[in-house]
């Protein structure tokens, strides 16, 4: 397999640890902005009804699809505009367990991202004349105040916002990277379970 040398910049999240895999949908001249992945207004959702853990994974099926649901953490994103903002710089790499149920991924999966303040319960009291990202023509409106996309990057909305736990991004699995670990070799069992899914393996370096 050929190995691919990817971005080495740090992310809000860290550094791709050896060995490891992770769902990436990578940066492209002939791709479509962030923005077209953005599910405005967001979903909301309960994570105790998804069994969702703070950290980690969870796949869904969904119409005989299966989708894997990943909580971003505010730890290292306290907002939804800094993950955002880094995927418009470095794309999406978002890693997954090595003893994932990879052969139930397909082409038509879906990486859902949640965050805990992806929904403002409180949206009509912000006014922001901020154009919404998604260009939805109802965000578009004139004098519309609900939730959008829009608020994400309103200071106000930080300040007091009454945030919920929701869906606020739907990207395909372009590919799976796995980081090569030349001292271990933990990377070879990894890009065997990896190959289960059905969906491009990708070796890189970091």
């Amino acid at each position: 397999m050929e190995i691919a040398v990817t971005s080495g910049a740090r992310r809000g999240c860290g550094t791709r640890r050896a060995g490891d895999a992770y769902l990436a949908v990578p940066l492209s001249p002939y791709g479509r902005p962030v923005e077209s992945f953005l599910v405005d207004p967001p979903h909301v959702v309960r994570k105790d009804a998804l069994g969702l853990a703070a950290v980690g994974t969870r796949m869904i099926e969904r119409d005989g699809v299966t989708h894997v649901l990943d909580v971003v953490g505010r730890e290292h994103y306290p907002t939804v505009r800094s993950f955002v903002d880094e995927a418009r710089r470095l794309g999406i790499s978002r890693r997954i367990a090595k003893t994932a149920s990879f052969e139930r991924l397909t082409r038509e999966s879906r990486l859902l991202l949640l965050h805990e303040r992806a929904d403002v319960a409180n949206a009509l009291e912000f006014d922001t004349r901020r154009r919404c990202p998604t260009e939805r023509d109802e965000h578009l409106a004139d004098g519309f105040r609900g939730m959008c996309a829009r608020l994400w990057w309103e200071p106000a909305v930080r300040k007091s916002g009454q945030y919920r736990l929701g869906i606020f991004a739907s990207f395909p699995i372009a590919q799976i990277e796995v980081v090569t670990d030349p001292a271990a070799g933990s990377h070879v069992q990894t890009i065997e379970a990896a190959s289960k899914a059905c969906i491009p393996v990708v070796e890189v370096e970091r």
